[in-house]
C-alpha cells in the first residue's frame, strides 16, 4: 500500500493525542538564606536546610496493674458480750479531797459509805449480797505540811462495789463533809491490795508523823465499826526538829 501524502493525514486522529503526560516542573529551590533588615541594612540569615521533623506522637498512658482476684470472706466470730470497765477492777483513785482532809476523816468518810449500802443490802434480802468493804487505803500527804495533794487510793474487796460506788457518787453532787468539793474518782492504774502493797512496800515516806503511809485493813473495813488491825507499807523516816535560836 503506498503512503498516504503528509497533507491528508487527520493531525487530530487518536493515534497522534500524547498517551502520557509531561512531567511536574521541579520545586523551587528551598532558600538558604532571609535578608533581615535592622536599621536600614539588609543582613543575611542562614536557614536550615533540612526539612522540619515530624511531631512525636504522644506517649502512651502507663499500664493499670491487674487486679487481684477476690478472696471469699470468711464468716464473722459470733460477738461476745464486751466485759464492763468494772469487770475485775477494785481499786479506785478518789480525787478533788479537800487539802484540809487527813487519812481518819478519809476513813470515816469511806466507813459511813460502806455502812449504808450494807444496810441497803441487808433490806432487800438478795440471796448472795456482797459486803462493801476497803482493805487498803493511801492518802498521800506533803512532807513539809500537813495537807494533801487532793487524790487517794482506796481498794474494795469485792469488784461489785466499784460500779456503784461510781454511780453513786459520779450521778449527783455529793460534796465531801464540810467542804465544798464535789466527790470524784478515777479507775486506778494499780490494781488489787496486793499489786498496791508490792508498789510501796519499799519506799521511804518523808513526813512529820505515819499518817502520810499507805495502811491496809486486816479485816477489811466495811463500816460495822468493829476494831480492825492498821498495818502500815513502806518505810517511815521522820522530819528532825530543826531548833530555832
Amino acid at each position: 500500500m503506498a503512503d498516504a501524502p503528509e497533507n491528508s493525514l487527520n493531525p487530530h486522529a487518536p493515534e497522534y493525542i500524547p498517551t502520557t503526560t509531561p512531567p511536574p516542573p521541579p520545586p523551587p529551590p528551598h532558600p538558604t538564606h532571609l535578608l533581615l533588615r535592622r536599621r536600614g541594612q539588609s543582613l543575611p540569615v542562614m536557614l536550615p536546610t533540612h526539612a522540619a521533623l515530624p511531631a512525636l506522637p504522644p506517649p502512651l498512658p502507663p499500664l493499670l496493674p491487674l487486679p487481684r482476684p477476690l478472696r471469699p470472706l470468711l464468716p464473722l466470730p459470733p460477738l461476745l458480750p464486751l466485759p464492763t470497765v468494772y469487770s475485775w477492777r477494785t481499786t479506785v483513785m478518789m480525787k478533788n479531797i479537800p487539802s484540809h482532809f487527813n487519812r481518819k476523816k478519809l476513813i470515816k468518810f469511806l466507813d459511813n459509805y460502806c455502812s449504808l449500802e450494807n444496810e441497803k443490802a441487808r433490806d432487800l434480802n438478795e440471796e448472795n449480797p456482797h459486803v462493801f468493804a476497803y482493805d487498803f487505803l493511801y492518802l498521800p500527804t506533803n512532807f513539809k505540811a500537813t495537807t494533801n495533794p487532793g487524790y487517794g487510793f482506796v481498794n474494795f474487796t469485792d469488784h461489785r462495789t466499784l460500779p456503784k460506788f461510781f454511780k453513786h457518787f459520779n450521778e449527783r453532787a455529793i460534796t465531801y463533809p464540810n467542804s465544798a468539793r464535789n466527790v470524784r474518782m478515777d479507775i486506778a492504774n494499780i490494781q488489787g491490795r496486793i499489786a498496791l502493797v508490792n508498789r510501796y512496800e519499799n519506799v521511804s515516806f518523808v513526813s512529820k508523823s505515819e499518817e502520810c503511809l499507805p495502811v491496809v485493813f486486816n479485816p477489811a473495813r466495811n463500816g460495822s465499826g468493829e476494831t480492825v488491825q492498821v498495818i502500815t507499807v513502806g518505810k517511815f523516816q521522820a522530819i528532825p526538829d530543826i531548833p530555832i535560836d
